[in-house]
């Protein structure tokens, strides 16, 4: 059978999402821990260690993708490329409006840039991870 090159693009694009998303689950996952220890919250901590595993997935489903192995955990992982950008949209809406809200004195000016990236970057993202998925469907056979 001739190695065709979807698996390996929906790899190297699972790969690359789980890597621009680790970092700031993990610093969200840290805060999380660090904060629910001192409130009491203890649901915090709970949901810090599923950020980290958000962020951990597209990284494990793009290397079981390249070496064409386990087809279903591979799916798992470009799946999680499309949560993966919901996430980390709003974890970055709350992060904005956070510091915004800091201010009392929010004007719909101030959200304009903010919208903009977040709309732009949502999509690229998005697409790639859809993308990732249509490759994983597509390549299903090469999997062994």
């Amino acid at each position: 059978m001739e190695r065709k090159w979807k698996p390996r693009a929906a790899g190297i694009l699972c790969i690359i999402d789980g890597l621009i998303c680790v970092i700031p689950c993990i610093l969200v996952a840290l805060y999380f821990l660090s904060y629910g220890w001192r409130a009491g919250l203890g649901w915090l901590t709970f949901a810090g260690a599923l950020l980290v595993i958000v962020g951990i997935m597209p990284i494990v489903g793009g290397i079981y993708a390249l070496r064409r192995r386990r087809w279903r955990l591979a799916l798992a992982g470009s799946i999680f490329t499309l949560l993966n950008s919901v996430i980390l949209g709003v974890l970055g809406a709350l992060v904005y409006i956070g510091a915004v809200a800091d201010n009392f004195s929010v004007q719909p000016s101030d959200l304009i840039p903010f919208v903009v990236i977040l709309i732009v970057g949502l999509a690229i993202y998005g697409i790639l991870g859809l993308l990732a998925l249509i490759f994983i469907i597509r390549g299903r056979r090469e999997f062994s």
